[in-house]
């Protein structure tokens, strides 16, 4: 008989949210919801069935923080660190730190659109 425990002590809890048409993953970590009014911040994990090139950079799945206006349908990403590895794992390649970005709006049927219907229910 195998037992498993999950223990929380370290690192985030991926919940896969939705899979894109390309094979795509993309998850967030629940225990990083927060809500402060219509706004609601969290940790979402894409994982690319495709490795994303970028000039010498190879990116296999990002870690992004969003912030999604849960009243006007809107989101903008906040910090965002990109990895070589899928799932988060691997040497981080690229790393940016934003302190102002802008409003998008997530279409119909988008990856923002299923996270946005989710986070914004907790």
């Amino acid at each position: 008989m195998c037992i498993f425990f999950s223990l929380r002590a370290y690192g985030q809890l991926w919940q896969p949210v939705v899979e894109s048409d390309d094979g795509s993953v993309y998850s967030y970590d629940p225990a990083t919801v927060k809500r402060e009014g219509d706004i609601v911040t969290y940790w979402e994990l894409s994982d690319y069935s495709k490795p994303l090139k970028s000039g010498h950079l190879i990116v296999a799945s990002s870690k992004s923080k969003i912030i999604q206006d849960c009243k006007n349908n809107r989101y903008k990403v906040g910090d965002l660190m990109d990895y070589d590895g899928h799932k988060g794992a691997g040497n981080i390649v690229n790393v940016v730190m934003v302190t102002e970005t802008n409003w998008y709006k997530g279409g119909e049927g988008s990856v923002n659109e299923v996270m946005k219907d989710l986070v914004c229910k907790e």
